[in-house]
């Protein structure tokens, strides 16, 4: 009966592990794509100034 008692433990102590796993892997997947956003934010920022500088330079007047 121990045998039986300690299998189910680990039976057990495994399915909490997987389920720690997933959520860990869906945690990270989050944190990727929150990263990724920042990142895409950043370069339409970027972009953004610099089409306005080019706006600038085009209606500045050459000397």
């Amino acid at each position: 009966m121990d045998d039986e008692l300690i299998e189910q433990r680990f039976e057990l102590h495994d399915e909490r592990l997987d389920h720690y796993s997933e959520r860990i892997e869906a945690l990270e997947g989050q944190r990727e794509t929150k990263q990724g956003r920042r990142l895409e934010w950043i370069v339409i920022v970027l972009v953004a100034l610099e089409a306005a500088f080019e706006v600038l330079m085009y209606f500045h007047p050459h000397a």
